[in-house]
C-alpha cells in the first residue's frame, strides 16, 4: 500500500505541473493512464484496478423499490451500531465541538449532509447530549420523503434536531460560515470524484471549522467482508439487492490517498488529513488553517 500511495502522490505532482484545470476527473484519468504505462506493476496496482468500478448501486436508482431501500439502510444502521461506527464518528466530532465551545463560548453548529432518515444524527445527539458539550445539530437531504420521516421522528422523540432540504451539490449557495462542522457518514463513495470535489469545496465554504467525511476502507479484505455480510442478508431475504449493493459499494470506496488528492484540488488553502481508522473505516478531514 505504501508503494501505491507514493505512486498516487507522484502522479498528482506530475498532473499539477502539466495541467491548469485541476479537475479530479482528469486527475483520475491521468493516474489510470500512468498505471497502464508501468512496465512493472506492484500487486497493489492490480488490486486497486480490480476494485474500481463506476457502476451504480440499486439504492441510488430513483425508481428502485422504496421498501428494499429502507431495508438496505436499516442494515447499514445495524452494522454501524454493532461495529461502533457511530461512536467513532462522535470521537472525531467531539474535540471540534469542545474547541468551539471554549474559544467562542457558544454552541457548535453541526450539519450532516445526506442524513436520510436521520439514524446518525439521532445517535450523535443521544451520545453528545450526555456530555458537557454544547451544540446545535441539523440534518439535511435532497429527498423530501426522508426529511419528513426524520422530522416526524424528531418530534416523536422531542428532539431539537431539525432536518432541512439541502442539495449537497449546491452547498456553495449557502452563506459562508453557516455552520462550524459539516460531516457525512458512508456517503462519499456514492459520488464521482468531480461530484465529491464539489461537495468538499461547498462544505469548506459554509463551515468555519471543518468538513469531516467517514466511509468504508478501500481494500480487498473489506470487500470480501461486505460480500459475505451482504450475501448472508440476500440469502435470508431471498433478494439479491443486498449482495449487489454490498459488492458495488465495496468496489466504489475511495482510499485515504484518493480522498486527500481530491481535497487538495478542491480546497487548496485547507489543512487536509486523510487516514484509515479501525474497524474498516477511512476518514477525510478538511480544516481551515
Amino acid at each position: 500500500m505504501l508503494q501505491l500511495t507514493k505512486f498516487y502522490e507522484k502522479c498528482y505532482e506530475e498532473y499539477r505541473l502539466k495541467s491548469s484545470n485541476f479537475c479530479p476527473v482528469e486527475l483520475f484519468q491521468f493516474i489510470s493512464e500512468k498505471r497502464k504505462a508501468l512496465k512493472k506493476k506492484h500487486i497493489g496496482h492490480f488490486v486497486d484496478s480490480l476494485l474500481w468500478t463506476e457502476k451504480t448501486e440499486l439504492i441510488d436508482i430513483p425508481d428502485f423499490d422504496e421498501n428494499l431501500k429502507r431495508e438496505i439502510v436499516l442494515g447499514l444502521h445495524m452494522k454501524n451500531t454493532v461495529f461502533g461506527t457511530y461512536k467513532k464518528m462522535i470521537e472525531l466530532v467531539a474535540p471540534m465541538i469542545e474547541e468551539i465551545n471554549m474559544k467562542e463560548n457558544r454552541p457548535a453548529r453541526l450539519l450532516e449532509i445526506g442524513s436520510g432518515s436521520g439514524k446518525l444524527s439521532f445517535a450523535l445527539y443521544n451520545e453528545l447530549s450526555r456530555s458537557h458539550l454544547q451544540f446545535e445539530l441539523t440534518g439535511s437531504d435532497i429527498v423530501q420523503k426522508y426529511l419528513d420521516e426524520a422530522n416526524n421522528e424528531s418530534r416523536r422523540k422531542n428532539s431539537p434536531i431539525t432536518f432541512v432540504k439541502i442539495d449537497a451539490f449546491q452547498l456553495d449557495s449557502l452563506p459562508e460560515n453557516s455552520f462550524d462542522v459539516v460531516f457525512c457518514l458512508h456517503s462519499l463513495h456514492h459520488f464521482s470524484p468531480q461530484q465529491l470535489s464539489r461537495i468538499m469545496a461547498g462544505s469548506f465554504k459554509i463551515s468555519s471549522k471543518a468538513f469531516l467525511g467517514v466511509d468504508g476502507y478501500r481494500g480487498l479484505f473489506n470487500l470480501l467482508f461486505m460480500i459475505l455480510s451482504g450475501g448472508l442478508k440476500s440469502l435470508l431475504s431471498l433478494n439479491y439487492a443486498f449482495l449487489h449493493d454490498s459488492f458495488i459499494s465495496g468496489r466504489k470506496l475511495y482510499s485515504a490517498k484518493q480522498l486527500e488528492l481530491i481535497s487538495r484540488l478542491s480546497c487548496p488553502f485547507s489543512l487536509t488529513t486523510a487516514r484509515n481508522l479501525r474497524p474498516g473505516l477511512t476518514m477525510i478531514k478538511i480544516e481551515h488553517k
